[in-house]
C-alpha cells in the first residue's frame, strides 16, 4: 500500500495526543477515519475538525460488547476496514513495593488484554481485506526503567503478541507492526502536571529532550507505517537502534540512573502509596497522552 487514499482505518484512543494526531495526519493523506473511543464531546469535536470520510464511534478496550459493536459500526458504515491502529492505553509509574497490585491490574486489563481484544475482533475484517494491524507499542517495551514495571512489562507484552500473531496470519495476506514510541512531549492543550516520582530520574519531562519525541513526529512515523505494512519502527526513526540491539540498550539504560535518584522516586512513590494515590494517565477513559497525577 503506497498510498492511504480511500483507505479505511479505525484509531483506537483518538480523542487526545498521539491519537489525535494520527487521525488527522491519516485523515490528510485522504483515508477515511473512523475514531473510535471514549470521551464523546473530544471526538466529536475532532470528527468537525476533520471534516467529511470521519466518523466517531463509542469503543471502550476493556469491553467486549463495546468493541464488537464499534467495529460492526464502522464497517456498516464504509463497507471494510483496511487498517486498525491500536492505540488505546494508559501510563503510569510506581515502585512495586509501593504500588497496589490493582494497579498492575488495570494497566493490564487497558494496555494488554485490551490491544488483545480489539487484535481478536479486528482479524476477520482485515482478512477479508488482507489489511493492517499496527499496535502502538513503546520503547518501554525493550527498555526498561526503574518504577515503571506495570507500563514496561504490558507493553513488552504487546510486543510480543505482535511476533506471535504475526506468524498467524501473515499467511491471510495481514501484515502487523509495531511504532514504539519514545517520551512523547504533549502538545500544549495537552499538558500535564509533572510526574512527581519519576522526575526524579527523568527531570522535566514537558520540557522534551534528546530522547523526546513530538505526537506530530509519532503520527508521521506512523503513517509511513500503514503506507509500507512495516513491521516495527521508533518514533523518532533515530532511535531505531532501540529495538535492534535491545539487551545493549537495557544494559547502557541500567547504568544510567544514579542509585540515589532511584531512592528518591522510590520515596516519593512509598509517600504517594501511604495517600491511597497513584500516578497515571487513566482519567476513566482511554487516550495516550503525558503523566499525569491522579488519586
Amino acid at each position: 500500500m503506497s498510498t492511504l487514499e480511500n483507505r479505511v482505518i479505525l484509531i483506537t484512543g483518538p480523542a487526545r495526543n498521539v491519537g489525535r494526531a494520527m487521525a488527522r495526519a491519516m485523515h490528510a493523506e485522504g483515508a477515511h477515519i473512523v475514531l473510535a473511543g471514549l470521551e464523546p464531546e473530544l471526538l466529536q469535536t475532532l470528527k468537525n475538525e476533520l471534516g467529511g470520510r470521519t466518523m466517531a464511534v463509542d469503543m471502550d478496550v476493556t469491553d467486549d460488547a463495546s468493541v464488537k459493536t464499534a467495529f460492526e459500526a464502522a464497517a456498516q458504515e464504509f463497507g471494510r476496514i483496511d487498517a486498525v491502529v491500536s492505540n488505546a492505553g494508559i501510563m503510569g509509574t510506581g515502585s512495586v513495593e509501593a504500588a497496589p497490585p490493582a494497579t498492575m491490574e488495570r494497566m493490564v486489563s487497558v494496555n494488554l488484554t485490551g490491544t488483545y481484544r480489539v487484535a481478536h475482533v479486528a482479524l476477520p475484517y482485515l482478512m477479508m481485506s488482507r489489511g493492517y494491524f499496527l499496535s502502538v507499542c513503546s520503547t518501554a517495551a525493550v527498555a526498561h526503567s526503574p518504577l515503571q514495571g506495570q507500563y514496561c512489562a504490558t507493553k513488552a507484552g504487546v510486543w510480543a503478541l505482535m511476533d506471535c500473531m504475526r506468524q498467524e496470519v501473515r499467511h491471510r495476506g495481514v501484515d502487523l507492526g509495531a511504532l514504539c514510541p519514545s517520551f512523547v512531549v504533549p502538545d500544549p492543550d495537552e499538558i500535564r502536571p509533572v510526574d512527581q516520582v519519576m522526575v526524579h530520574l527523568w527531570g522535566e519531562p514537558n520540557l522534551g529532550g534528546k530522547q523526546s519525541v513530538s505526537a506530530r513526529e509519532v503520527a508521521q512515523v506512523a503513517v509511513g507505517m500503514v503506507k509500507k505494512r512495516e513491521r516495527e519502527a521508533v518514533a523518532p526513526r533515530r532511535m531505531n537502534y532501540v529495538i535492534r540491539w535491545p539487551r545493549f540498550v537495557q544494559r547502557m539504560l541500567e547504568r544510567a540512573y544514579k542509585d540515589e535518584n532511584i531512592e528518591a522516586a522510590m520515596t516519593a512513590s512509598r509517600k504517594l502509596a501511604e495517600q491511597g494515590r497513584v500516578v497515571s494517565t487513566d482519567l476513566g477513559h482511554e487516550d495516550d497522552g503525558a503523566l499525569d497525577k491522579a488519586g
